[in-house]
C-alpha cells in the first residue's frame, strides 16, 4: 500500500502519465535555439538553479542528469542522459531553456512552476552536470 501511494504521489507531483510513450525527436524551433542566456553564470545563479533542479527536475532526470531519477520507472521511454560531451555539443542554452519552458509529455511545462530567470537558471546548473 505504500508504494502505490508514494507512487500516486509522485505521479500527482511531477505530472507524470505512467508508461506514457515520447517521440524520440524533439524539434526545437532554430529561433529558439539561437537565444542566448541572459542570466549571467555566477555562483549564486548557479546555486539557485541546482536548488530548482533539485526540486523540479531531480525525479525524473537524475541527480546528475542521466536520465535515471526514481520516477524513471513510471515512464518510457526514461529521459534522455543530459550530462554527456554529445548533449552540451548538440544543445544550446536556448534549446535547453525551450524545452523546460514547453514541456513535452511526460515533461510538463515549467512556465508555472519556475520563473523565466529562474528557468534560465537551471540551464546554467544543467552546464555544470556536463563534462568541461
Amino acid at each position: 500500500m505504500r508504494n502505490v501511494l508514494f507512487a500516486v504521489l509522485l505521479i500527482s507531483t511531477c505530472g507524470l502519465g505512467l508508461a506514457v510513450a515520447q517521440e524520440s525527436v524533439w524539434e526545437v524551433p532554430d529561433e529558439a535555439k539561437a537565444v542566448e542566456n541572459p542570466v549571467e553564470a555566477t555562483d549564486e545563479a548557479v546555486t539557485a538553479g541546482g536548488a530548482l533542479f533539485k526540486k523540479h527536475c531531480l525525479m525524473c532526470h537524475g541527480e546528475a542528469g542521466k536520465g535515471d531519477g526514481p520516477a524513471t520507472q513510471f515512464i518510457k521511454p526514461a529521459p534522455p542522459n543530459f550530462a554527456t560531451t554529445e548533449a552540451k555539443e548538440r544543445m544550446s542554452d536556448g534549446e535547453m531553456f525551450y524545452k523546460i519552458t514547453t514541456g513535452k509529455r511526460p515533461m510538463p511545462p515549467m512556465t508555472r512552476k519556475m520563473s523565466e530567470t529562474e528557468r534560465w537558471q537551471v540551464v546554467l546548473f544543467v552546464r555544470t552536470l556536463q563534462p568541461e
